[in-house]
């Protein structure tokens, strides 16, 4: 079953509406902690995401005697024992850089992984995926954490769950839209910059860069870009150049950093430089526009990554 994927650019709006603090959910602590060691613990599922291993995630509690907040890092293997096809779904979306929240009077968990929202609400035990109901799900609510079927994640638009259970252990591969080539490259290319922004493909890409930029899904094999918000003209894309593109993809890019130059040229003039040193490079099939103030330093990175995936 493949779900509808919400558009990067509404993804971005919505979340910059969200709420971005953590909240660990129904946390109930003890000594000021979620979860204390427990003799008892059983959780024994192993989960890899992207080929890493999941071992803990992290969140705010709050003291209920001082009411101090600080953060604290839960281990799977302090989870309690669940029935065996459920995950921690905070720690799978946390691993993948998704976004999570618990609405405490409303009593339901909010999760943004990848482009899609699932809610888990325990007033009537329903899960919901962009706002569909999932019929015959229902959530877990274990000592303060959330839990869902793995299956649900493996119904998923580009989400692949394989179960490599053996010898009576639990376990699953979970494979996401972030462990493709494309996206590990990005990633690293943002953590360089040092910006988020709104994450468009290239269906995306030609509608709203189309008529004022000519860009045409085709230019390109596979590629993502982020743009900054209103504030900063800091943008990176990324992705393959289709045979016989590069210089009618270079031309999108450049129409759009002339955009952003007569904007920054009046407005938040001092981004101005760093637009006007925009950068758009190949490597092979593989290309990186990016406006930022170390762009210099991307450029190096992304010939570096591309050589090494080529390899």
């Amino acid at each position: 079953m493949n779900r509808k994927r919400i558009p990067a650019l509404a993804l971005a709006l919505a979340l910059a509406a969200a709420p971005t603090a953590l909240a660990i959910e129904k946390a109930v602590p003890t000594s000021g902690l979620l979860i204390a060691p427990n003799p008892n613990a059983g959780y024994g599922a192993a989960i890899t995401i992207n080929g890493t291993a999941l071992e803990s995630f992290e969140g705010p509690v709050t003291d209920p005697e001082t009411g101090a907040e600080e953060t604290v890092t839960v281990y799977l293997s302090d989870l309690p024992a669940v029935p065996a096809g459920y995950v921690p779904l905070r720690a799978v979306t946390q691993a993948d850089g998704g976004w999570v929240y618990w609405y405490e009077e409303e009593n339901y968990s909010w999760f943004k992984l990848w482009d899609f929202t699932i809610c888990t609400y325990f007033d009537d035990m329903t899960v919901t995926v962009d706002d569909v109901k999932l019929e015959g799900v229902e959530p877990l609510l274990v000592r303060g954490v959330t839990y869902l079927p793995v299956s649900v994640i493996n119904e998923l638009e580009g989400f692949t769950v394989t179960q490599t259970s053996a010898g009576g252990a639990e376990s699953y591969e979970i494979a996401t839209p972030n462990g493709t080539r494309l996206m590990k490259l990005a990633n690293q290319l943002l953590e360089t910059a040092g910006m988020w922004g709104m994450r468009q493909g290239p269906e995306e890409l030609e509608t709203y860069w189309g008529d004022n930029h000519g860009f045409k899904a085709d230019l390109v094999t596979e590629a993502v870009v982020y743009t900054g918000m209103m504030t900063t003209p800091d943008t990176l894309g990324v992705g393959r150049v289709a045979p016989g593109q590069e210089e009618a993809l270079e031309a999108v890019f450049e129409s759009y950093r002339q955009q952003q130059e007569s904007t920054f040229s009046w407005y938040l003039s001092q981004n101005l430089p760093k637009v006007q040193n925009a950068k758009f490079v190949t490597e092979g099939e593989w290309f990186l526009f990016v406006i930022s103030e170390n762009a210099e330093e991307m450029v190096e990175d992304f010939r570096t990554a591309v050589a090494a995936m080529e390899k």
